[in-house]
């Protein structure tokens, strides 16, 4: 079995980790979260903040670990990095007023417990498979 590099199991570790905290987050107080995610969409302050972290985070692990082989987890790692970078170009580059149709067209609300078990679920993997390596 070939070694995982150190840095995808520190990833791993820090996005599983992320994952698991905001999946409690959203569990805790789902009427909360879905005010403050309607906030930010509505705020093109908010969008420009959000995008530009989005933007350098997805940045950091795509020219830290752009590898597509190794194993899944290596591949999880590098296709999380490159959706965060494409979060961050389409909060930094798409007019307001269309964010705000997209994120309506959604309807967030629904599917908000599935997103949340997915996003526990992806930071549960992250986290077990970094931290046992």
């Amino acid at each position: 079995m070939r070694a995982m590099l150190p840095l995808t199991l520190f990833l791993a570790k820090l996005i599983g980790l992320m994952f698991l905290v905001f999946s409690l987050l959203m569990a805790k107080n789902k009427r909360a979260m879905l005010a403050a995610i309607d906030e930010l969409v509505r705020s093109r302050g908010l969008m420009l903040i959000g995008g530009s972290f989005n933007l350098a985070a997805g940045l950091a692990i795509v020219l830290g670990h752009n590898v597509w082989s190794g194993g899944m987890l290596t591949v999880v790692v590098t296709l999380i990095g490159w959706l965060v970078t494409l979060r961050g170009f389409v909060w930094l580059f798409t007019p307001q007023e269309k964010l705000v149709q997209y994120y309506e067209a959604l309807n967030f609300e629904q599917k908000y417990y599935v997103a949340t078990a997915i996003t526990g679920a992806l930071g549960l993997y992250l986290s077990m498979a970094g931290f046992v390596g």
